[in-house]
């Protein structure tokens, strides 16, 4: 397997553990319990919602549209977009976590696992030339 395709595949593994972090989050309404959250109005913050599409969907997609050419350009905003997903992903789960969402103790290890082997098959790519 080329280490275009892997790099890809790995961002889509991202995409998918976002997808299932969301899911995981949500479950417990299906059991009965009240996910809403104490003291607000209802009223959702549309730049939060907009900050986690960017980075679940977004950065990942624009990572994947640089992997399908070789410009040493986009190998390079690859690698950046690959590493701060990596730091990002370290960095939620130390907010999540400790969680009493047990399904979070698989999930978000797995992201930070994904998360440093694409940046670190992102590095090697850009240096491959």
């Amino acid at each position: 397997m080329t280490k275009s395709i892997k790099i890809s595949v790995l961002w889509l593994l991202t995409i998918c553990g976002f997808a299932a972090h969301s899911i995981c989050d949500v479950l417990p309404m299906f059991w009965g319990k009240n996910m809403a959250v104490v003291a607000t109005d209802g009223n959702v913050d549309q730049g939060m919602i907009v900050f986690m599409m960017t980075l679940s969907y977004l950065i990942p997609v624009c990572g994947i549209l640089c992997v399908l050419w070789k410009a040493k350009a986009l190998k390079v905003i690859n690698a950046v977009l690959a590493v701060l997903i990596g730091f990002f992903n370290i960095a939620h789960a130390f907010m999540e976590l400790p969680s009493d969402n047990a399904g979070q103790y698989v999930i978000m290890p797995m992201m930070i696992i994904v998360g440093i082997v694409l940046a670190w098959y992102s590095i090697k790519y850009v240096r491959e030339d």
